[in-house]
């Protein structure tokens, strides 16, 4: 019970921190793009020969109209575009990319996969879904699936899913891992009273909590409680000695509101549903200064530099900002699949899904734009959920305008072991 609590927590926070991003667009490139350099792209290495198949679910498609999973298409196939030309594709051989877009429904993403399997895709890579009803139809067919993270049961513990980051649970285990580095001795959590957090936070999080030698104390409020100032004051009360909050963007007003009227000073730790645009517009003075957990590195690394030359050479005209921080939605759609070239640079021989298959088992590589972050699928990083081939974040300092700055990275992973 307590473990499907655990990945029900995962579920509700994967869906928040993808809600706060929902409203991100392409952006505008502006006299940027005129300044990006091509040369990141590299040494043009073409593919050649027939074309492997790689399928992408997302969570668009239905009656409505779903900006966010259009940008993420649009990512995607830019970074084929590039995988192709400079990559050598799959192995030498070109990659053709099959869409599919679930209509946020258990009955689209099981369509989804039932034509993933007509299409003999290869592969099957998708951002951020917890669609779970997708997984048994196409590892029944024996076709892997990638993912940058997972939220459902059936994505974090189906043999042949593969999750390059950690999500929510590696979100504590950097959160316990930086509060015991700032010798930190009790943390408090405000979240919503619902099973899956109560439950699930102590379940995923309450053992690297342990392990760190922090306490871990939770405050819980109803969904939908404007003021959050008695629990707050509360755990302030019995010693908090640094507060964090996990919930919806309403949750995480509540709780800056909160921290204003007490003029509390401890340090604060938040998710990526309080950089939504109507929280730091009221209360990003507030939110300035806490601390978060990111898969994103540096907006001046080496990946961010072949973002924008991707987006110059292949998206040319500047409707698509070259900066990943200003187009995330097109971000999110083209990091899994940078990831999963950079995973296959040393795959050879025949791109079958079983071939696939065996050769994630032991994958390694970075995750793009990850700012040096890493995952390694034989090593079983959070050791209670068995997919996840990396616990590693990025880690630093929100601004009023809810940019996270001076990153570094974080790996928790021997909080998450026996």
């Amino acid at each position: 019970m307590w473990f499907a609590c655990g990945l029900a927590a995962v579920a509700l926070l994967a869906a928040a921190c993808s809600d706060s991003k929902s409203t991100s667009s392409g952006g505008s490139g502006g006299s940027a793009a005129s300044s990006v350099d091509l040369t990141a792209l590299g040494t043009p290495n073409a593919a050649t020969g027939t074309p492997v198949t790689i399928g992408l679910i997302h969570d668009g498609g239905g009656q409505g109209v779903n900006q966010q999973a259009d940008l993420e298409v649009q990512g995607a196939q830019l970074a084929i575009k590039y995988i192709n030309d400079y990559r050598g594709g799959l192995a030498g051989r070109p990659i053709d990319l099959f869409v599919c877009g679930n209509q946020s429904t258990p009955a689209g993403a099981q369509d989804c996969a039932n034509q993933m399997v007509e299409k003999k895709v290869a592969a099957v890579v998708w951002p951020f879904t917890g669609q779970g009803s997708s997984v048994p139809i196409l590892t029944g067919a024996g076709i892997p699936i990638i993912g940058i993270s997972g939220a459902s049961t059936e994505e974090l513990t189906t043999p042949g899913v593969f999750l390059l980051t950690g999500g929510f649970p590696a979100t504590l285990g950097a959160y316990a891992q930086d509060a015991k580095d700032h010798n930190y001795k009790k943390f408090a959590m405000l979240i919503n009273d619902v099973p899956a957090l109560t439950q699930g936070i102590p379940a995923l999080g309450g053992p690297a909590f342990q392990k760190a030698g922090v306490e871990l104390k939770l405050e819980s409020a109803p969904v939908g409680t404007p003021d959050l100032t008695p629990q707050l004051q509360d755990a302030i009360s019995q010693g908090a000695d640094a507060v964090g909050v996990t919930g919806d963007v309403t949750f995480c007003t509540a709780f800056l509101k909160a921290y204003q009227t007490l003029a509390l000073t401890v340090p604060k730790y938040v998710i990526g549903t309080c950089n939504d645009p109507s929280v730091t517009a009221s209360l990003g003075n507030v939110l300035q200064g806490s601390t978060e957990a990111t898969t994103t590195g540096p907006s001046d690394s080496p990946d961010a530099k072949i973002y924008a030359a991707i987006i110059n050479k292949y998206a040319p005209g500047g409707s698509i900002d070259p900066d990943p921080a200003k187009s995330t939605g097109v971000a999110l759609g083209l990091t899994p699949f940078l990831t999963f070239s950079n995973a296959v640079k040393n795959f050879t021989g025949d791109a079958t899904p079983a071939n696939l298959g065996t050769y994630f088992k032991t994958a390694k590589g970075d995750v793009f734009l990850g700012g040096g972050i890493t995952f390694d699928c034989a090593s079983k990083p959070i050791a209670i959920i068995p997919n996840v081939c990396s616990a590693a974040l990025q880690i630093g300092t929100v601004q009023a305008d809810g940019t996270v700055t001076d990153l570094k990275p974080v790996d928790p992973t021997s909080l998450f072991q026996p």
